[in-house]
This record gives C-alpha cells, structure tokens and sequence, in this order.
C-alpha cells in the first residue's frame, strides 16, 4: 500500500506539471501571434514578422526546454542540454558569434604566443636529465678573453674545478670553434654551419642520448680523437636523416673528423640563440681554437694558461646546493686563476665565482629578457581589452534575454542553475576562441622564432597550454557572471508584459558600461604610446648617419683553415683572393676587414701608448682597433678628414702606419695635428706612426656610440686567420656574389662563402630585435584599436537600440537630426575623454619602462603622445558614426510603436 500510494502521489503531481506546461505554451503562443499581429501592423511581411516577434519573445519551444530544466534533466544530462541550447542560441546570430569568439581568439593566441617564447628564454628548463641541479659557471675575471662577458673560464680552473667531484658530480666544457659561422664540408660541396669543441663527458654528464651511434666519452678529449656528434636537425636538413653516416667523414675548417652518431632531436647544444650543427672533443691544436683565434700565435688551448674562453656548466652533486658549492669552489677557483694569471693585483682584488642560472637560454636571457617583459605586458593589456570586450557583448546581448530569463525564473529553476546555463554559454565561446588562439599560436611562434632568428624551440609546451587553459576558465567564469547580475535581477513577472525593452534599462549598467568603455580607451592609450615610441625608435635607427656608403657595398667572410700555416702564407693568400675579386665583372674594388662593420664584433685592448707615454696619464687609454686591406676607406665609402688611405705600399717590410677616427685624435691628441705621431700597442716595441684621421663611423652596429677606434694594415699584424671581403659593385649584388662563390671554389673547393650579405642588410641585423620588437607593439597597438573601436560600436548600438522608443519622442517633440546625431557622438567622445585622462599619466609612468630601448626620444615624448591621442579620438568618432546615423535616421512613427 505504501509503494502505492507514493506511486499515485508521484503521477498526480506530473500530471498537474503537465497540465501547468502545457497551459504556459498555450500562454505563450497567444503572445507570440499577438506580437506578430503588432509587427505587421508596423509594415513588416508575415515571415519577418514572426522572426521578429520569436527573436524578442524567444521561441515557443523554450517552455519545454525550461520545464525539462525543473522536472526532468539532472547531472550530465543537463549539461548537454545546456550547452545544446547555448549553440542554438549562438547559431541564431552568426555574425555576433563571430566576433566574440574572433574577439577572444586575437587576445589569447597573441597572449600565448607571447608566453611561450618567454617560457622558451627565461623559464624552460634544459631538455636534458635533472636540469634542477645544473648550473653555469662564471667569474669576475681580468685577463685574456674570448667569448661572452663574465662567462668563459681558463683550462688551469676548469681542471681545477673538474677534480672536486663532493661539489659536482660531472663538470662539462665546451667553445665555439669560431665566433659566427664556419665552413663545414661533407661530400664535395662546403657550407657555413656551427660547430664545438666540448669535453668528453658533455653529453654522458647532461644526459643526452644519441639517436643513433654514440656520443663522445673522456677517452675522445685525452686522446684529441678527431670524431665528430651531428646535431639533429643538421643530420636532417644536410644528410636526410640517412642512419648510414656512421663512419664518413666531415670536414670541419679543412680537419676531418669520423662522425660517430647523432644527438638527441629536442637539444640543440648550449649556445646563445643558435643551434649547434657539429660537436667534436676539445682540440690541443693551433688550427682549431675556441672563438676561432688565439691570443698568442700558434699556442693552443692548453699552453696558454691565462686565456679566458671555455664556457662551463656543472651539474651538482647529490645533497649540496649552490651556496655551499660557492664557498666550497672559491679558494680553488681563485688560486687557479691567480697562479694561471701571475698578476699580481689580483692578490689584493682575486677574481670571485659566479653561478648563473640553467634555466631558460644562457645569454638570452639578458638580450631578451625586459623585451619580452614589456611584449608579456602589451599583450597582457591587450587580453584585458578583449575579455572586457567580450563580457560587455555578452552582458548587451543577455540583456535582450530578460524574458527568456524571467519564464526560466517563472517555472521554478534555481538562480543557481540559470548561472550553469550562462556558464554553459561562456564555455563554447571559450573553447572555440581558444581553438583558434591556439592554432594562431602555434603560427605565431614559428613566425616569431624565424623573425628572431631563434635556433632554439619555442614552440608551446605543457606549461603554456596549462596557463592558457587556466586563464580561459577564468574567462569563462567572469563572462558568465557579468551578465549574472542583471538575470538574477529580473523581475519573474517580465514574461508576460509587453514593455520588456522599456522594463530593461537599467542605468547602473549603462553607467558600469561606460566606465569599462573609458578604462579600454586608457590601455588604449598605453598600448599605442608604446608601439609609437618602439617604432619611432626603429626609424630613427634606420636613418642614422652610419659614416659610410652601404649602397652597392657588399660582404662575406672567408677563412682559409688549414692552408696558411704562417702569416706570410695568409697574406699571399689574401693578396691572390683580392686580385681574382677585382677582377670579376661588376666589381669596382675589394678591400679586407677582420671585424665585419656592423656584425656585433669588435677587438678592443686597453692601456695604449701615443708618442711612447699614456695620453691619459694613470689612467689606462682604451681603444678599438680593426685590421684592414688597402683602399679599406675607399671601398666603403668612408671619409678621410686628414691624410691617405691604405695602398699596396703598406706591406709587411714596410713602416708600421696606422689610421685613426676623430674621436681618438680629439680624446688623445686634442689640439694637436695627429698625422706624425706615433701609437702603440700596450707592451709593444713597435710604433706605428698615424698617417691618417678618419670621420667617426658605426662599427659594431647601429647603436654604437662613438669611441676612440684606429686601423692598422693587416699585412703588419700577426695571428691572421679568418677575415671578411668587401666588394664595392656597380651591378646587382646577388650575382656579383654569385660570381664569388664560383670564384672560390676555383681557388679552393673547401672554401665556403661565410654570411654573404650587403653591408646595408649587416647593419639591419644588428637592430633587428628592435625591429621585431617595434613590429610586434605595432601589431599589438593596432589589435587593441581595433579591439577598443568593435567594443565601442558593439555597445553604443545596443544603447542605440534600447533607447529608440525615447529617440522616437525626441524627435516627435521636434529634435532635430543633427541634435540626435550629435547626442550619441556626445556620449562616445565624454567616455574617450575620460579614458584619455586616465591613459596619459599612466601611459607616460609604463612608458619609463622602455627607456633604455628607445633612441632619440624620451618616454614623454609629446608628438608620439599627442598622435595616440589622436588615434584615440578617431577610433572614438569612427565607431560611433554607424550607431549616431542610425539613431538619427529613426522614423519617430515607427520609434512610438516599438514596444
């Protein structure tokens, strides 16, 4: 009986839902064809009509889904009708659809984009076994050096450090066979790559496993085996990946070398920005040197005890950490350094220990590090544009929904509920928006890492697709509770009347909308301020005076390897390679330069002597100096202000001549006619008397200031090894350079053309993280005008729309179209005003960020504040004219029926 009697219970209340569903559909449809009979009365035809009267009500099927919502749906089950009723909705309206997940597609794929290379530089770890425990090892040093600041050590330390296994329990070496690029051989034909010298234990101690073959072990480096490791992509892009390349020989600078295997395809080796083609043991030969030169001649690595070039990481040994390790190391480290120095100022200042950080690209991090935190900032600014966007799209569009969540409420569904619908509608946007962010992502990186010139992978990782997911949930969550408000908010009566759109105003939310409006236009203001002053930066950089003509000036490195054994070998040998370039069609002159003009690279000495005494007294005198061909000046288009050029005349038997630019001669020779006097080198017998005085131009880069800088005729130098040959052309560059390339390989087939490029696409490099970095806060700026001018529209026509029964009496009563027109252009340009208020302090503060990147302007700079201002105010007026028109052109008889 009891079973029963909860039987007949549970029938007789379905019933009576049943029979209340039904009735409310009944009621619903009399109000439908009631709405519909009004629209035709206004002139529309039965079709539009009805479409209409269904898009304002909601459709007549809503009853049944809302009485499922209350009596029959739970759990999962109402998930998915949630999220079927939500594609529903978002199909009725592709073209809003479109623009909200668009809207959130742009702000979370550059966001991410941004993120992952910032992961790549400073935060991912290496890919090699427990990255935690390794560190770099550097040093406040003095001496002889070669490579990268405070980050190279001396053979004598590094053997040092090597035997204190409680500290690490492997130390691992390794250098640069050359600065830049170098000639690599394999078969018959030479090409530039990347190759180093390491320890045998560099790939046992980080972990790294060969695909295929073997890696090198401690016998390879004390035995001076010539082997060779490939790196992955070099064994894919020169030799298709074909397993049989065990046993074949390379050449590397005219050495062969067996390769013995192939690295691992995520490590790319441990150098800044590049990835590695070639490693082989470290060398004890003065025909491969780390850096590509040595300090004294024909010494090598290990004879030279003083000479600061090794790059070096350690992984630590188990239960000791970095603290510990200092202190443990740093009696060691400065004995071997002072006994390899014999200086003996280094016994009252020894040289300290430095540990630098694993994670992330050693080096890289300091070239890129405030950039990429200002680009993680603008695109921050920019995701914030576009989610308030989004939410205040979300919340207009709900708003026309008040009776669709008045009969939700009106049937008995949970607040609770209503907010798991919304939830359910956020969540599709969000996940179409981060599907197409993602794919622009994975775009956007490749790009960025090829525009950069990034020899590393920057591709998204588990870690940015973690971030990414949690900042679109986050999403998710505040565009469902932006428009939460106002749905709980809604009268449960609204259903059934007929003034819906006057009973929807609310000025709380017109007056949130406007504040949101005016915060979007301040980042506005931000963004664009920066993108002006990064691109401002970048033109004045490409219009800087570099002090000669790069027009038809054309260059490529050489590096004759093993052919020259002496100096006077080398000087024969460039002396032939300068007659066979003059001699090619097309080619006015050729000159030589050890420092390329504009490459980065410069050889500085300190301590010189003028006329046998210090120009600067206690203080040491400092210079930059570069070795050069004859005609050096006239080829490419430098300025002599006193004197001659260099000529055949200047050989190795004849007297010692130098050329000197103005800074040097007014520094130290103020006063005085430089031509006569005589420079030295700091602990050199030979004087080298200035014949000339040179007009001051850019040497390392765009960015170089002007420093005391002198010539010298590279036939009266010694340690001649690699040099760079500029060509003077009256024809097209590219096939003058294709003529080269034929013409050394006639002079020697394993000679390759290193980094061949005209001098003006050298000096371009040199500022092309500027450049990247200018290009992308241009992007940036120009995403969130466009961001800033679709919020603006989306909302001044939803104001437009609500308010057209009181735009109708406004007219009725006699305003004018000009006055309507000019009411709605009001409220935009009061809200861009108030942005531009709150933009500018703020804009100009951020901007003091980017100080040390900008050139030939402050962070203030009024022209680049004034032309986003302006900016501002376009975007204003531009997105409010559509609406304005529209809300002029309204019939006022047609306004007084709108309901």
């Amino acid at each position: 009986m009891r079973l029963f009697a909860e039987f007949w219970r549970r029938l007789k209340v379905l019933l009576g839902r049943r029979r209340f569903r039904r009735e409310l559909e009944e009621e619903m449809q009399l109000h439908l064809e009631m709405k519909t009979r009004a629209n035709v009365e206004q002139g529309l035809g039965q079709r539009e009509a009805r479409g209409a009267a269904m898009r304002e009500f909601g459709n007549a099927t809503l009853v049944s889904e809302v009485s499922r919502d209350v009596w029959g749906w739970t759990g999962l089950e109402a998930w998915f009708q949630d999220l079927r009723h939500g594609l529903r909705l978002f199909g009725r309206s592709p073209g809003f659809t479109a623009v909200v997940v668009l809207t959130f597609a742009l702000g979370i794929g550059a966001n991410t984009a941004i993120f992952s290379v910032t992961n790549a530089v400073l935060l991912r770890a290496l890919p090699v076994r427990d990255p935690s425990r390794l560190v770099f090892l550097g040093s406040t040093q003095t001496g002889t050096q070669s490579g990268w600041d405070d980050t190279v050590l001396t053979m004598p330390i590094v053997e040092q450090l090597r035997a204190r296994t409680d500290v690490f329990s492997d130390l691992m070496v390794f250098a640069p066979l050359d600065f830049s690029t170098l000639a690599i051989r394999y078969g018959n034909q030479p090409e530039e790559g990347r190759a180093d010298m390491v320890s045998g234990n560099f790939f046992t101690g980080l972990g790294v496993r060969p695909v295929i073959g073997r890696t090198l072990v401690p016998e390879d480096e004390t035995g001076h085996a010539q082997v060779a490791v490939l790196g992955y992509g070099y064994w894919t892009r020169r030799m298709n990946r074909e397993p049989g390349v065990l046993g074949r020989t390379i050449y590397i600078k005219g050495a062969p070398f067996e390769i013995v295997g192939v690295a691992a395809p995520e490590f790319v080796g441990l150098e800044r920005r590049v990835a590695t083609d070639v490693w082989v043991p470290l060398e004890d030969r003065a025909d491969l040197r780390p850096w590509g030169s040595s300090p004294t001649g024909d010494q090598s690595l290990h004879s030279f005890p003083n000479w600061w070039c090794l790059m070096t990481i350690g992984r630590l040994a188990p239960g000791v950490n970095q603290q510990q390790a200092l202190a443990e190391l740093q009696p060691a480290f400065q004995r071997a350094a002072i006994e390899g120095s014999k200086t003996a100022a280094w016994n009252e200042r020894p040289p300290r220990l430095l540990f630098l950080s694993a994670r992330g690209i050693e080096g890289v991090r300091d070239d890129y590090g405030q950039p990429l935190v200002v680009l993680m900032a603008m695109v921050g600014l920019v995701l914030l544009i576009a989610c308030s966007n989004v939410a205040m799209l979300l919340v207009a569009r709900n708003s026309a929904r008040q009776r669709e969540f008045s009969l939700r409420l009106a049937l008995g569904i949970s607040r609770s509920r209503l907010f798991r619908q919304l939830l359910a509608e956020s969540l599709l946007v969000v996940a179409a928006g981060c599907g197409l962010g993602w794919l622009f992502t994975l775009w956007a990186t490749s790009a960025l890492g090829r525009w950069a010139d990034l020899g590393f992978n920057v591709a998204p990782d588990n870690l940015v697709l973690g971030v990414t997911l949690v900042i679109s949930l986050g999403a998710a969550l505040v565009f469902s509770l932006a428009p939460l408000g106002g749905a709980m908010r809604t009268p449960v009566g609204l259903a059934l009347k007929t003034s819906a759109p006057a009973a929807g105003q609310d000025r709380r939310k017109l007056g949130a909308g406007r504040i949101v409006v005016a915060m979007q236009m301040a980042v506005c203001l931000m963004l664009l301020l920066g993108a002006g002053l990064l691109g401002r930066t970048l033109r004045n950089l490409e219009h800087i005076d570099l002090g000669i003509r790069t027009e038809g000036l054309a260059a490529f490195g050489i590096n004759p390897q093993q052919k020259v054994p002496s100096d006077q070998d080398a000087i024969r040998f460039y002396e032939k390679l300068l007659e066979r370039m003059r001699s090619l069609p097309g080619v006015q002159s050729a000159t030589l330069a050890h420092n390329r003009p504009g490459s980065g690279w410069s050889s500085n000495t300190g301590g010189i002597l003028i006329d046998g005494t210090s120009p600067t007294g206690d203080r040491p005198a400092s210079m930059r100096w570069n070795m050069v061909g004859p005609d050096y000046f006239h080829t490419i288009g430098g300025t002599l202000v006193l004197g001659r050029d260099f000529n055949e005349g200047d050989s190795a038997t004849g007297p010692r001549v130098a050329i000197v630019n103005q800074t040097l001669a007014e520094r130290y020779l103020p006063g005085q006619n430089p031509l006569g006097h005589q420079l030295a080198f700091p602990g050199e017998k030979v004087q080298r008397t200035i014949i000339a005085v040179a007009r001051n131009s850019k040497y390392t880069g765009i960015r170089d200031t002007d420093r005391p800088t002198a010539y010298f005729p590279y036939t009266q130098m010694t340690g001649l090894e690699g040099m760079t040959v500029e060509i003077r052309t009256s024809g097209e560059t590219p096939a003058v350079l294709a003529q080269a390339r034929q013409a050394l390989v006639e002079l020697d087939p394993d000679l390759a053309m290193l980094s061949p490029m005209t001098e003006r696409e050298q000096f371009d490099q040199s500022i092309s993280d500027e450049r990247l970095l200018a290009r992308l806060a241009i992007f940036f700026g120009m995403l969130a005008v466009i961001l800033v001018a679709t919020g603006l529209y989306g909302t001044l026509q939803y104001r437009v729309s609500r308010r057209t029964a009181e735009i109708g009496v406004r007219m009725a009563l006699g305003a004018r179209r000009g006055e309507v027109l000019w009411m709605v252009l009001r409220e935009s340009l009061a809200e861009s005003l108030a942005g531009v208020a709150l933009g500018v302090p703020a804009a100009v503060t951020a901007a003091g960020l980017l100080r040390s990147m900008l050139f030939g302007l402050t962070p203030s700079d009024p022209v680049t504040l004034g032309g986003a201002a302006v900016v501002i105010a376009v975007v204003a007026v531009g997105a409010s004219l559509i609406p304005a028109r529209r809300a002029a052109s309204v019939d006022p008889i047609v306004a007084l029926r709108y309901e």
